[in-house]
């Protein structure tokens, strides 16, 4: 068998089996957007990796060296987030062509200082490989939660309702990529609130998000699509599919939205929405017209190897 007719995900769930069970203080394994790692005291170790790889995930001539440093640092940021945490030390890894001019490389980290002292995050450590063409960046970054406000995708239950923060399909209607609004804050007032049952960060795109998080909590799900916070200047096909926003995808008892929906939007201003509702396993993910026509959900977002 090859890369290509498993895929990206298919990879995953056969090497999670491959692997094993983790030891029982790995509270999350494989499979969220970090692994959750217990210390004691009732706080959880937060561990995240994102790679981006020149030509896969970006093109240069689409990025400064400053915004693609801030933008892998994000992506790990967001992660964290999205599980309640807080993250706090980063590992930075590069592979280079030895040709790469060190300016272009100072600037990149530049970037990722940026985003870091914004965030709090201290580098304290990483790897510089040589490359023989792209180029390649890849950040560990690890944080802590407290235990009982843990957040993962595993959470949604029949009956609650499906919300997002903010609007979707920016960047795929505008190309802009490298500006972009890590939810941190929001995060953390949804994990403190403890009302929401479930959550993920949307990098992906709305609807691969919707997904993972009912393939997590083993739930169908509906979305009205007539209450999808779409970008202005975006279609509905870039809101679904477009990703590489780093908005919250979460999951709450529909007798809680409201406080829910109160406290996000009073303490940080964003618009909190509500745009389905999680159904039984057995009904799938549907999307509903504002005419009452029920359409599939397309697996959407990007796949590796695929």
């Amino acid at each position: 068998m090859r890369l290509y007719q498993l895929g990206e995900f298919g990879l995953i769930d056969r090497l999670a089996k491959l692997l094993g069970k983790p030891p029982k203080e790995v509270r999350i394994g494989i499979g969220d957007d970090a692994a959750a790692i217990e210390l004691g005291n009732q706080k959880l170790l937060l561990v995240t990796t994102d790679t981006l790889v020149e030509n896969i995930h970006f093109k240069l001539k689409e990025f400064s060296f400053f915004d693609l440093g801030s933008k892998a640092l994000a992506a790990n940021i967001s992660d964290v987030a999205a599980m309640g945490g807080i993250p706090q030390y980063a590992l930075v890894t590069i592979g280079a062509h030895k040709n790469l001019r060190v300016e272009k490389v100072e600037e990149l980290y530049r970037g990722i200082k940026y985003l870091a002292k914004k965030y709090k995050i201290a580098i304290i450590g990483g790897d510089t490989i040589q490359s023989p063409k792209e180029l390649i960046l890849s950040i560990t970054l690890l944080g802590k939660v407290e235990a009982k406000h843990l957040l993962t995708r595993a959470g949604g239950r029949v009956g609650d309702a499906i919300l997002v923060t903010g609007s979707f399909g920016g960047p795929a209607a505008q190309n802009y990529r490298s500006k972009f609004k890590i939810r941190w804050e929001e995060a953390r007032i949804i994990a403190q609130s403890d009302l929401c049952t479930s959550m993920i960060d949307s990098s992906d795109g709305l609807a691969r998000s919707v997904m993972e998080l009912c393939r997590a909590s083993q739930v169908g799900a509906r979305i009205w699509l007539q209450h999808i916070p779409i970008d202005p200047k975006a279609t509905l096909e870039q809101a679904l599919y477009g990703g590489e926003e780093y908005e919250l995808v979460f999951t709450a008892p529909k007798t809680k939205v409201q406080n829910l929906k109160s406290l996000v939007e009073k303490r940080t201003k964003t618009k909190v929405s509500v745009v389905g509702e999680i159904l039984e396993n057995k009904m799938g993910i549907k999307l509903f017209t504002p005419q009452g026509t029920v359409l599939s959900l397309k697996k959407g977002g990007y796949e590796h190897f695929k």
